[in-house]
């Protein structure tokens, strides 16, 4: 029985951030239904869809989903009213027509902003549906923004009153998530061998999704901000950071290219590594900092690394050997120093802004 208790424990610690979503969904749905057959709406399940929709993750994405339903909606019953009282269509050719100028100019502004998805759809259940018919364009447009505004406004008070997720926590959690991915893949180049290539492979991929939800959650924060639901710093400059910090990994793995086995001396170049192994570090230590909260550690070990491998490098050319090393070496060699060099200034940035975020909570 402990087993069973453990497992089910473990399960839902894993899956705790969806269960809790799938509550608040659930918790809009039941409260939205409830309100609409109180106020006696003539199509209720229209507020009832537009409170799932609108239930998102988090605080931000459902002020979003809101504003992008309402609008939508908004835009659609207006448009789509006006054509169905300006075009008659009481036959088939006459329908196409209406529904062709009721479609196409939406359909353009849908293409421009994705807030205005809804719009079309709208409009054409406006025109075509048997409600609207039935009702007149005016009585069915006022229902249908009655209904949309209580699924929006039901959808925005569970996100905000049922164990609310804000944007802007998930905004360092995700930010934590993408820092120790680079500090892997720092490690994995600095082996090079066919194993850690494979694992490379994956953990770039996994980078670039932490760094899309991120600048996703961004701009859910902002709004957030700008609703004052939160007031933390301006999370962008941490997502650019981030985004150049990638960067930079990129340009060191092209510069660091193949093992050095065409090298007769392995030792004609410096070697890199120890400033990969304390950039890692770095990382990890700035990712704990962000998912906590806690100042950065202020440490000059990735300097110093990087200056020692300036040192090498100083020494190499006094000595003269580069006049022997083949050119892709050459090119790796100080490549490498210039993409290092770039990393450790953006780091520091991080630093800047995770002592932003520490200074604030």
């Amino acid at each position: 029985m402990s087993d069973w208790r453990s497992v089910a424990a473990s399960w839902v610690t894993r899956n705790r951030s969806k269960l809790v979503h799938a509550l608040r969904m659930t918790a809009s749905t039941l409260a939205t239904f409830a309100l609409a057959e109180v106020l006696d709406l003539p199509q209720g399940f229209w507020a009832v869809i537009t409170a799932l929709i609108v239930t998102q993750s988090n605080v931000g994405g459902s002020l979003k989903a809101a504003l992008d339903r309402f609008v939508g909606s908004l835009v659609g019953v207006a448009y789509g009213g006006a054509i169905t009282m300006l075009i008659p269509h009481t036959d088939g050719l006459a329908r196409a027509a209406a529904l062709l100028a009721a479609v196409a100019p939406l359909s353009y502004l849908a293409a421009k902003s994705a807030g205005f998805r809804i719009a079309p759809i709208t409009a054409i259940i406006v025109l075509l549906g048997s409600a609207g018919a039935s009702l007149g364009p005016l009585s069915f447009a006022t229902d249908r923004m009655l209904e949309v505004g209580l699924g929006c406004i039901v959808g925005i008070l569970v996100s905000l009153l049922v164990v609310p997720a804000r944007a802007s926590r998930s905004v360092l959690d995700t930010a934590a998530e993408a820092a120790r991915l680079m500090a892997e893949q720092l490690e994995a180049l600095a082996v090079a061998d066919d194993a850690s290539q494979a694992v490379m492979n994956r953990l770039v991929v996994r980078t670039r999704q932490a760094l899309t939800r991120l600048e996703t959650l961004v701009g859910e924060a902002a709004r957030e901000r700008r609703s004052r639901l939160a007031d933390m710093p301006d999370p962008d400059p941490l997502l650019r950071t981030l985004m150049r910090l990638r960067h930079d990994v990129v340009m060191l793995r092209r510069a660091v290219g193949e093992p050095r086995q065409d090298i007769a001396d392995r030792d004609v170049c410096p070697d890199w590594t120890p400033v990969a192994a304390a950039g890692a570090s770095t990382l990890r230590g700035l990712a704990d900092a962000l998912a906590t909260g806690q100042p950065p550690d202020r440490s000059t070990a990735l300097a110093d690394a990087l200056a020692g491998y300036r040192a090498g490098i100083d020494r190499t050319r006094a000595e003269r050997r580069t006049r022997d090393m083949p050119t892709d070496w050459l090119w790796r060699m100080f490549g490498t120093g210039f993409a290092l060099e770039q990393f450790r200034r953006n780091l520091d940035d991080l630093v800047e802004r995770t002592a932003d975020f520490a200074a604030h909570r």
